[in-house]
């Protein structure tokens, strides 16, 4: 299962040729959950497939016009829970929500014709798989795959077909998917309570605001537990299946439970689903027991999304110098940050500039003085991977030849601490290209290949101890199933990754815009293409060449524009 290198901007051009072709399959093997989505019904708004309606069935349909029409009414949408569907069934024991499958191109569907003089006859089509939903809402992308589905079909009494047998679950076209499903992000706190941690996640369009709610109360996927923080009282529910919004207030009833979070807690989780349910303007969130209104604390911490504060660093005229966002004259650091003697090969920083990192040839990292801390070696070893500096200090990297763990350092404070191991068990025996720690802290990217060259893309959580060391990586979560080498990766904004490597398509190395719980798009490749750096944003992504020119995208997005010449090693916080 994979994608076709095209993501939502592309999928949604395209949708006007694909919705015609999109299909909703009755099935097929599901993937392993813990907890199921609860549908509600909602104040949003419903919707249907462009140019799509459901309808019911048509006296006189032979076999394949029956499966046309229950897949085209799965393809509008699921507004009524697929009621109309139902109607090109024999029972009502077909469950839509088992799992969605995204194909990309057609379906041609074919049966045996003789086979209908039995009165029983199989219609089968084959779909190019590109992507699974589970139960919980959770999008895995993966390499295409060819799956067959089929459809057993019974002649009754009044002389008309219906499908007898359909596994239940469904498959869109790339464009139906869009149009059904909703992108959502669901935040829950930090391990320490200090940032919200993004959780993307799909839903159903009309229901999507039940569907984030539900799934907020049941946590996080299982890649972020040991990362983030929980503050929802086991048990706590929705006391009704729905949420309300009027007028930018959302009302969020919920099971007796509740009233065993303490005001704080109650507070973090207010912060929680206000920032899952932001749509296009503020909104409020009431937490209600029952239909009594619960007070949250004023005037504590409050929680916001991480992001990077500072501007981008560059080597240049042999000392570190910014180039301000939106500029392209190369700045000075007061005082000076001179390169001489250091065989720099890769740079970090920390917020602000105030740590400043650089990888000295490939066997060590050395902090550099700046006007906060004075300089310093931080880690020595072999073949060390470009650092990457997480919010709380911490300079991440380890050897490319994994023996299971990478190594941090605390490396804030005028005196570094010891290095400590961070076990990766999963990466023992690969090598590892590039590391990045989102800027929140909880999460880290990973782009590694085994002995045979073969390349992952990877996120895992960060599970830290009570004072916040980092001790181990959870099980990875796969991302950018398509790249199939890379040399860089990281992150564009809180869901988003930038990775510089190859896909089947092209073989010059490009960037490919890899979203965790989403699909991978690859932009135009820039020639000589050596590196790569990213703001916060999507529009901040940058291209350095092997000549040293840095590339940034037009205004449009749509070409690369030469930045700057004469730089290396671009670097924004993180």
């Amino acid at each position: 299962m994979t994608s076709t290198v095209e993501r939502r901007r592309r999928w949604i051009a395209r949708a006007a040729s694909l919705v015609v072709a999109a299909v909703a399959l009755s099935g097929c093997a599901a993937i392993p959950t813990s907890g199921p989505v609860i549908q509600g019904d909602t104040v949003v708004q419903g919707f249907n497939a462009p140019g799509l309606r459901a309808r019911g069935p048509a006296a006189g349909d032979d076999p394949k016009g029956i499966v046309s029409g229950f897949l085209t009414a799965q393809a509008a949408g699921p507004a009524g829970d697929f009621d109309v569907a139902q109607e090109f069934l024999t029972s009502d024991d077909w469950d839509w929500k088992t799992q969605v499958l995204v194909f990309d191109g057609d379906l041609d569907l074919t049966y045996d014709e003789e086979a209908m003089q039995t009165g029983a006859v199989t219609v089968t089509g084959s779909a190019s798989v590109v992507g699974a939903l589970d139960k919980r809402g959770v999008y895995t992308e993966d390499v295409p795959v060819t799956t067959v589905v089929s459809f057993g079909l019974v002649r009754q009494g009044d002389g008309q077909w219906r499908i007898e047998t359909a596994e239940d679950g469904l498959l869109l076209s790339q464009a139906s998917f869009l149009a059904a499903f909703r992108s959502t992000r669901l935040y829950f706190p930090s391990a320490d309570r200090e940032v919200l941690v993004p959780d993307e996640r799909w839903f159903p369009n009309r229901t999507w605001q039940t569907n984030a709610v539900d799934e907020t109360l049941i946590g996080p996927v299982e890649w972020l537990r040991g990362s983030t923080d929980v503050v929802v009282p086991e048990g706590t529910r929705l006391s009704i299946d729905a949420v309300t919004n009027e007028g930018g207030v959302v009302d969020v009833r919920l099971t007796d439970a509740i009233s065993l979070a303490s005001p704080e807690d109650r507070a973090l989780l207010k912060a929680q689903l206000e920032a899952t349910l932001f749509d296009a303007v503020p909104l409020t969130v009431n937490l209600y027991r029952g239909e009594d209104l619960l007070s949250t604390p004023a005037g504590g911490p409050v929680l916001a999304k991480a992001d990077a504060v500072g501007n981008e660093i560059v080597a240049a005229e042999g000392q570190v110098m910014t180039l301000e966002t939106g500029a392209d004259d190369l700045v000075p650091l007061a005082p000076a940050v001179p390169l001489e003697g250091i065989d720099a090969t890769a740079l970090a920083q920390g917020a602000n500039a105030r740590l400043l990192v650089v990888r000295d040839g490939a066997g060590s990292l050395l902090r550099l003085p700046s006007k906060n801390l004075p300089g310093a070696t931080l880690l020595t070893g072999t073949g060390l991977l470009a650092p990457s500096v997480d919010r709380l200090g911490g300079v991440w990297s380890g050897p490319r030849a994994q023996a299971g763990a990478l190594q941090v350092v605390r490396s804030d404070l005028t005196e570094p601490g010891t290095p400590v191991d961070v076990a990766v068990p999963w990466l023992a025996g690969r090598s590892v290209q590039s590391i990045r720690v989102a800027h929140d802290g909880a999460r880290i990217a990973v782009v590694s290949s085994d002995a045979l060259g073969a390349t992952r893309v990877d996120v895992a959580g960060i599970v830290r101890d009570e004072k916040d060391v980092p001790t181990a990586l959870s099980e990875p979560f796969r991302v950018g199933a398509p790249i199939r080498s890379a040399a860089q990766v990281v992150w564009a904004d809180e869901t988003l990754l930038a990775v510089l490597g190859t896909d089947e398509a092209e073989t010059s190395p490009a960037v490919h815009l890899v979203a965790v719980g989403g699909d991978t798009t690859r932009l135009s490749p820039v020639a000589g293409a050596t590196a790569i750096s990213a703001g916060d944003g999507e529009r901040t992504v940058q291209v350095l060449t092997e000549d040293g020119t840095l590339f940034g995208r037009s205004r449009s997005g749509a070409v690369w524009e030469k930045r700057i010449e004469g730089v290396a090693l671009p670097a924004f916080p993180g």
